[in-house]
């Protein structure tokens, strides 16, 4: 894990213990030959302590966790805070301009990371977030929402394998943590593999402000300062209840036509249980969709035209921890 250094510089601009630096760093340039900057803020504290990334719109058009930081990071005291929070909320500049996923070259910032400083203009933003942002940190949390026309229960992604970043998800306080490594190139995956621990947090949908979401984020984030004593007036905020899963999967359709899917984000269904209704817009057949397992929905699709193959519904699977979730729903067995 990187050192925790006495002197901090981003961007070439020195961080001052006791203030809030706000730095604009060069990304990258338009068309018209403007240079695009990645705004960032730098809550460093009187005091010493970690130092914690916070970043939204890797995906350009997932902004829910652009409130997220943006509210976090205006909160924060520098008299009160141990240690240094820097907030980039919105990494993917471009793509937010644009409302869109992706960068202008149509490649995904999210399957990039670490990047080169001589590759392509995705490569070079990779490289710039990740050595003069996350190579100077010891944690992060990555804000996320579902892709397009999906929307997502809030949880954790975390690989809770590597102690730290099992330690911070926890403290996170989402009721679902999502176990895996992450995807080559993405920024938790690869920040990680060089020992900064790192989760993302998944919640609601693209291109829109979601207050639930928004809270969710918000609340997770303070916990996890509290949990590095970076907080000392914070006082965790427990979920009704909490489990790490390892299995899961898109439940798809067998036919095309019109969905309805019955389920909500968070839902716990049983195998078995119809979760979809496919109808076909001409006529009166009507094709339904069974969970294969017993499981919590952690993502659904909220667009209704489907063919086959369409993910329809995110499952992820619980074996010895169903006991947990039904006593926390207020679930039996029985049903």
């Amino acid at each position: 894990m990187p050192a925790i250094a006495d002197d901090m510089e981003i961007g070439g601009t020195s961080i001052e213990p006791g203030r809030v630096h706000e730095i604009r760093i060069k990304l990258s340039e338009s068309y018209g030959s403007t240079a695009v900057y990645m705004p960032i803020t730098v809550v460093r504290g009187v005091m010493p302590g970690p130092t914690v990334y916070m970043t939204a719109a890797v995906h350009g058009d997932e902004i829910n966790g652009v409130e997220i930081v943006r509210q976090l990071t205006y909160t924060l005291d520098p008299e009160r805070l141990r240690g240094t929070v820097i907030s980039v909320p919105i990494v993917n500049v471009p793509g937010f301009n644009n409302r869109s996923r992706y960068l202008p070259d149509g490649r995904d910032l999210n399957r990039t990371f670490p990047g080169t400083p001589h590759g392509s203009q995705t490569s070079r933003i990779a490289s710039t977030l990740f050595q003069e942002i996350v190579q100077k940190s010891q944690y992060g949390i990555d804000f996320h929402t579902a892709t397009a026309g999906r929307r997502n229960m809030p949880h954790i992604r975390a690989d809770v394998e590597h102690a730290e970043t099992r330690r911070i998800a926890r403290a996170f306080g989402a009721n679902v943590i999502l176990h895996g490594k992450g995807r080559k190139g993405s920024l938790r995956k690869e920040a990680v593999k060089t020992g900064v621990a790192s989760i993302a947090f998944e919640a609601g949908e693209a291109d829109r402000f979601e207050a639930e979401a928004v809270e969710r984020g918000i609340q997770g984030a303070f916990n996890v300062l509290a949990e590095l004593r970076m907080l000392e007036d914070w006082r965790k905020v427990e979920p009704p209840y909490q489990v790490i899963v390892k299995t899961g999967e898109w439940v798809r359709a067998d036919r095309g036509g019109i969905v309805n899917v019955l389920p909500h984000p968070g839902d716990l269904v049983y195998a078995g249980d119809e979760i979809g209704v496919i109808s076909n817009p001409y006529g009166r057949e009507l094709t339904g969709i069974k969970a294969p397992f017993t499981g919590l929905v952690v993502g659904l699709t909220v667009n209704p035209l489907v063919n086959p193959g369409s993910p329809v519904c995110h499952l992820v699977k619980l074996d010895k921890t169903l006991p947990v979730v039904e006593e926390a729903l207020g679930r039996s067995p029985e049903r």
